[in-house]
């Protein structure tokens, strides 16, 4: 195995602050689709179903080229692969300011998820290279916050721009300057013996198709990301179809759920580093949140439904950042093949993101909202059950306070 590096640079900071910067706008520039869907339908006449694959369109791109930028990280390095996941990202940003239709408008959030894929599964990889094993929980934590902060200010902030073409514009620039920064300040990890070498594209993939580990996180991503992206999304529409709540106090209840994520990835990512407990706190974290989530359901509506939506939030929060740290600690993989395996675990999350909403909860939300919400809260559940058979990590140095 490759280990994950002892060294502490100081440098490692700033490689994953730029880092955060990136996940946020891509994120950023994504999740504005939603709330400028008043001046999005005036400006091209989309109907709903229009707008629903615009959302989902990143998703798709994802689920179709995680591997590929991951096995793309293995055999090019971080920096690189990065950098043209970014430029293409702000290519895409551009050229949507002058979308003249819903087809055009399309192809360049596909390309914003191709952007994503390309980017994503290769920070895990610059986790283990960057960061020694007592601090891997905890800088995946941060990083993977930074969704959450971009999709809750994309559903929020949507409105205050007069227009599509100013909220793109706005986004894009971020974009643009975020790869500037990254081009210019972004390197590859010391190596002082030289031993890093890229590695060959189909080595990567078959390397970490062979471990029953990557396989386990792969599901768990999938339950994960597929569960909560039906959660989130479901809530909505459901608060507003049975208690006829409003568009902007269910769209605030499914945000504070992302918000509530974002606080349960730092917390329980730095309890990872502190615990060393990378299994039990996956195996609590998401069962807890599954069931805090239905019973915010429960509960609707009332002030016990914003409590459990943001309570279940936080534990959810502990799940993906610490299934992301997995890959560069476990024996078999190490630094050198996690951004294979990373874009295997995130095929399979994305792929999640589509197929739990049309196969489990729309299906049964035609019959009862209960049991949508209830199927949510098992497929949280069945996670537990995955992170229990995972390989120990070997003994890693805990954080000391």
């Amino acid at each position: 195995m490759e280990s994950v590096v002892e060294e502490k640079t100081p440098y490692r900071w700033v490689i994953l602050a730029i880092a955060w910067a990136v996940i946020f706008f891509l994120n950023y520039n994504w999740y504005l689709i939603p709330s400028l869907e008043r001046q999005l339908t005036s400006g091209f006449g989309i109907s709903t179903g229009e707008l629903y694959l615009l959302l989902t369109a990143p998703t798709l791109a994802a689920a179709l080229m995680s591997i590929v930028g991951g096995i793309v990280g293995d055999r090019l390095g971080v920096k690189n692969t990065v950098t043209i996941g970014t430029i293409l990202g702000s290519f895409t940003c551009v050229v949507r300011v002058l979308s003249v239709n819903f087809l055009m408008l399309w192809i360049t959030m596909f390309s914003l998820g191709v952007s994503i894929a390309i980017v994503l599964p290769n920070l895990p990889k610059m986790v283990g290279e960057w960061f020694p094993e007592q601090e891997t929980g905890r800088a995946s934590g941060i990083y993977v916050s930074s969704m959450g902060v971009g999709i809750s200010l994309g559903l929020m902030t949507g409105t205050l721009f007069s227009s599509w073409q100013e909220a793109f514009s706005f986004t894009g620039l971020g974009m643009v300057l975020t790869t500037l920064v990254w081009a210019s300040l972004a390197r590859e990890p010391p190596d002082p013996g030289g031993g890093r070498r890229g590695v060959p594209m189909r080595e990567s993939v078959v390397h970490s198709i062979k471990s029953k580990n990557i396989w386990l996180l792969a599901v768990s991503q999938f339950l994960f990301l597929g569960g909560f992206i039906a959660y989130t999304g479901g809530l909505t529409h459901a608060l507003q179809e049975v208690f006829d709540l409003s568009a902007g106090k269910s769209g605030a209840l499914s945000s504070l759920a992302v918000l509530g994520m974002v606080a349960g990835n730092l917390l329980w990512s730095a309890a990872a580093d502190r615990t060393g407990g990378f299994k039990p706190l996956i195996s609590v974290c998401a069962p807890s949140s599954g069931i805090l989530l239905f019973l915010a359901w429960v509960f609707a509506y009332g002030v016990g439904t914003w409590v459990f939506v943001f309570i279940g939030g936080i534990l959810a929060g502990g799940v993906p950042p610490l299934l992301l740290a997995y890959p560069p600690l476990l024996p078999e993989i190490g630094s050198k093949y996690a951004g294979g395996a990373s874009g295997i675990m995130l095929t399979s999350g994305n792929l999640g993101g589509l197929l739990v909403i049309l196969t489990i909860f729309s299906p049964l939300s035609g019959i009862s909202y209960d049991l949508a919400f209830l199927a949510v809260g098992v497929v949280f559940c069945l996670i537990a059950p995955l992170s229990l058979s995972l390989a120990p990590l070997r003994e890693r140095k805990r954080i000391r306070s």
